[in-house]
């Protein structure tokens, strides 16, 4: 909360620009497709911590929707989605029409969002929050469109998961590829934080923090990354992919993951499953 002004308005000024070309979501785009990988598993245990908890057919808000893989997802399970971005090029790239619900898509900054208080049953966001050092205003704004019962989904990174790594070997944060530290170079930096940060922004939306859920154990997990060095977490990373391409692997994976990893504590696992809800009248 000490952060300049400045430093906050740099870090947010790169990672629009960086999102802005049309070969950048291009190449995103093709990098977030499949529905064959250990992502695809994940996204898809994310989406559910939402979809559990709305009714049938309820809108919701993709903030920061990206090249739409949220987006169509929850449409396709009946939901009607309106999916929001600050880049027109990333909008383009997504199939405007759903096999069950809908989709509406609006150019809009995730800071100041163009649409009426309590618009929304829901609102789901990854792989945006943790970009910006000033992301409790993110959620804030997220609040102020959710109607009362509605719920928050969004992804964090366990600043536990960072402490643990350092304590126990040398995170080398250029090869892990996430950097949560004030300095470094603004394309890595990933924010993170603990229970009680947490709890912070959400009582500062007007939010309940509902559960907090450990995602992805094999996924850029700083311990992992500490433990091998950097080279050889590279290396773990590809062997990942391949690995999972295995049947018998992927199982073992996807049970772990929905068995073990939510007994985990969080200094174990990086990704983190948010759930935040809006009481209702």
């Amino acid at each position: 909360m000490n952060t300049s002004t400045s430093a906050l308005d740099a870090i947010k000024a790169f990672k629009t620009a960086a999102w802005a070309s049309p070969e950048r979501a291009r190449a995103y785009d093709k990098t977030t497709c499949s529905k064959q990988d250990y992502t695809h598993f994940l996204t898809s245990r994310f989406i559910a911590e939402l979809t559990r908890r709305i009714a049938p057919a309820s809108r919701v808000l993709d903030l920061g929707c990206g090249t739409g893989v949220l987006t169509t997802a929850v449409a396709d399970l009946g939901h009607h989605v309106t999916g929001v971005d600050i880049s027109q090029a990333m909008l383009d790239q997504i199939r405007p029409v759903s096999d069950r619900g809908s989709i509406t898509l609006r150019q809009g900054d995730v800071f100041a969002l163009p649409f009426a208080d309590e618009s929304f049953e829901g609102v789901v966001t990854r792989w945006v929050i943790p970009h910006f050092r000033d992301w409790p205003t993110i959620l804030k704004e997220a609040g102020r469109v959710l109607r009362p019962g509605g719920c928050l989904v969004f992804d964090q990174c366990s600043r536990d998961n960072y402490e643990l790594a350092t304590r126990s070997g040398m995170l080398e944060y250029a090869k892990f590829g996430y950097d949560n530290r004030a300095r470094g170079d603004k394309a890595m930096f990933y924010a993170s934080a603990t229970v009680d940060e947490l709890q912070l922004a959400a009582d500062v939306a007007g939010l309940e923090l509902v559960e907090v859920a450990p995602l992805g154990f094999f996924r850029q997990n700083a311990v992992i990354a500490a433990t091998l060095g950097g080279d050889d977490f590279l290396a773990y990373k590809k062997d990942l992919d391949a690995f999972y391409e295995n049947d018998g692997v992927r199982e073992f994976i996807q049970w772990f993951d929905t068995v073990v990893t939510k007994t985990l504590p969080l200094s174990m696992v990086n990704g983190m499953a948010v759930v935040l809800q809006k009481a209702a009248r």
